[in-house]
């Protein structure tokens, strides 16, 4: 119902059992307000009552929601410094060892200073070992006092078994080598075929145009190919008359150059002798016969033919 003085909607007082405006104050008697009045004034009051019970309502599912927050995380909180408290004797409460390494070395003893040297300087100790020794055979690499041949032999396939060609080369070694530290003999044995293997053929050719080897052992085959090369030069060339009338004329090898002119013709030289054949000299150093027939030959530019005839008085005599 309406207020008669300002047209406010009337509201029920409970209290004063009257019908109130809250907008101007005006009041109204219950027993004065007709049944349509009390009627229409009742249902406003229930609305209201709806109104104020709905508000109420979600206050209090607010108010619950907040206390269900604080509560969740008060106990999160709680549990999180539960699992964080460190007892009273942890390791982060006790007072620091300032002491260095050397100093807890030092007081350690038996077992417990060998797994602390284990632990802490065993693989500082084995780096630095190795530093040290590759340092050193760098260091020695360099300053080791180099070696020149005083007589480079090459040979085409060794015919010497091992302990005969350790011989040959100490009985040369007694021969020539007077300062160890810087001289020694050459016998290269890796070649295995100046005719058939192209890694031997450029090695020997390497070696030979740098003017290194003195003297050749090889098969009479693998001669003739050098002396149609011009490398080796005739016996009677190499040594002196009297070694060379000295030596038995079965064990002179006579080859015959031939020259490819560029028609595809063979031109031929005048046969020589060009190698000493080694049958007996292997056969007393190796204790057996060997079944191919090595010779030896020398080469035009050796750089120590001084050693020619020794080293052909030693083969011959």
């Amino acid at each position: 119902m309406t207020c008669k003085q300002c047209g406010g909607i009337m509201v029920l007082d409970k209290d004063k059992k009257s019908a109130s405006c809250p907008f101007c104050g005006a009041e109204e008697p219950l027993d004065n307000l007709s049944k349509e009045e009390l009627k229409l004034l009742l249902d406003n009051a229930v609305k209201d009552i709806k109104n104020d019970n709905q508000k109420n309502a979600d206050r209090i599912v607010e108010e619950n929601r907040k206390l269900v927050k604080e509560s969740y995380a008060s106990r999160i909180i709680n549990e999180t410094s539960t699992q964080t408290k460190l007892d009273e004797d942890a390791e982060i409460y006790k007072s620091r060892n300032n002491k260095s390494a050397s100093e807890n070395f030092k007081n350690l003893k038996g077992k417990a200073k060998f797994s602390y040297f284990k632990d802490y300087y065993l693989g500082k100790v084995i780096v630095a070992v190795l530093i040290l020794a590759l340092l050193g055979g760098l260091v020695y690499t360099f300053l080791k006092p180099k070696q020149e041949p005083v007589l480079y032999i090459a040979m085409i396939v060794s015919p010497f078994m091992p302990e005969a060609q350790e011989q040959f080369k100490a009985d040369l070694t007694d021969m020539f080598v007077k300062d160890e530290d810087h001289e020694n003999i050459m016998l290269d044995t890796n070649y295995s075929s100046l005719v058939a293997d192209y890694n031997s053929m450029m090695s020997y050719t390497m070696h030979m145009s740098a003017g290194e080897i003195d003297m050749l052992i090889c098969t009479k085959d693998e001669l003739k190919y050098q002396v149609n090369n011009g490398v080796v030069i005739p016996v009677k060339e190499a040594i002196s008359k009297e070694i060379y009338d000295s030596i038995d004329d079965s064990l002179k090898y006579k080859v015959t150059p031939a020259k490819l002119l560029d028609n595809g013709d063979a031109e031929y030289g005048e046969e020589d002798i060009y190698g000493l054949n080694l049958e007996k000299f292997l056969e007393k150093i190796n204790g057996f016969e060997t079944s191919n027939k090595y010779v030896v030959a020398f080469i035009g530019i050796a750089p120590h033919k001084d050693k020619f005839d020794e080293v052909a008085k030693y083969l011959f005599e």
